[in-house]
Order: structure tokens, then C-alpha cells, then sequence
């Protein structure tokens, strides 16, 4: 969806991998356009860098603007890329997917940790001391784990948007 002209958003679809595009959106098509597919059942992602995509980019369920984009796209956008790459969306979408892994491997940690161990410490058959030496180590290992995503983390800054 794009308030420029029809040729200019089809190339730049095509340029992103996209098959359907529409030009001369007005900031209430757009809008009209999210809507709907958020009625069908839809999660919908939208970058935008212009005033006239405020609108949705806050109505989006996820919204990117990004660095060079104006302020109020960026302010109501929920993620501002720096730089004016467009790959930088996706590879956002990719560090979402792997930080809600290694969230699941964290908490499958834990629990198998607090599973096993916290029984045989109540039960006394592992003494106090080893009990909480092994907690500190499990909280060693989650907190390694969640660094493995630290270096990817500098691609995105989430804003501050409120609800709308």
C-alpha cells in the first residue's frame, strides 16, 4: 500500500519479493485495507516512513518506520529501523522468531532444573549448599543463553508508542 503512484509502489514490491501492491492509497485506504484483514483473522505487520502512514502504522498489529523516517510515523510506529534498509524489517521478524526460542529453551532450563532439583533438596538428598550453587548456575546458563541474541539486538529501537 502506497500513497505514491501505482508504477513506483509496484517496483518497489517487486524489488521486495511482494505480489500485490496498491498505489495511491490514501492514509484512510490504508487504513480500511488493515482493517479488513485484521477482521479476517489476519496479523499484519506495516512499514512506513511518510506522515500519511500514522494512521496505520498505529492501528498495525506490528509497525516499523525507520530512521530517516518523519516523526510521526516514527513515533507511532512500534519499531524504528535503523539505517533505511528494508532487509532490516525481516531481519527483525527473524531475531522476533529466535528471541521467542531461546525464551522457550530458558524456561524449559528452568523447569527441568527446578523439576529435579528443588525435590531432591526438600527431600535432602542433595545438601543446601550444592541446591543453591546449582541455582546460581542455572541462572548463569539462562542468562548466557538470552546473550546470545545481544549482537542482532543493535539492527532495531523500540519506541515508546502507547495503545491507540
Amino acid at each position: 500500500l502506497s500513497g505514491g503512484g501505482a508504477t513506483s509502489g509496484a517496483r518497489v514490491a517487486a524489488k521486495a519479493g511482494i505480489t500485490q501492491a496498491r498505489g495511491a492509497c490514501t492514509p484512510q485506504d490504508k487504513l480500511s485495507f488493515l482493517r479488513q484483514l485484521q477482521v479476517q483473522g489476519h496479523t499484519v505487520a506495516m512499514v512506513g516512513d511518510g506522515l500519511n502512514d500514522g494512521p496505520v502504522l498505529a492501528g498495525a498489529n506490528a509497525s516499523f518506520a525507520f530512521g530517516q523516517a518523519a516523526p510521526l510515523a516514527q513515533s507511532k510506529a512500534d519499531f524504528v529501523i535503523l539505517g533505511g534498509q528494508l532487509e532490516a524489517v525481516v531481519q527483525t521478524l527473524q531475531l522476533a522468531q529466535r528471541t521467542v526460542s531461546v525464551v522457550r529453551q530458558n524456561l524449559w532450563w528452568a523447569l527441568l532444573y527446578n523439576a529435579v532439583c528443588v525435590p531432591l533438596a526438600v527431600g535432602g538428598l542433595l545438601p543446601a549448599w550444592l541446591a543453591g550453587l546449582g541455582m546460581a548456575a542455572s541462572s548463569l546458563i539462562v542468562v548466557l543463553n538470552a546473550l546470545r541474541l545481544a549482537p542482532r539486538l543493535a539492527l532495531i529501537a523500540p519506541t515508546t508508542r502507547k495503545a491507540v
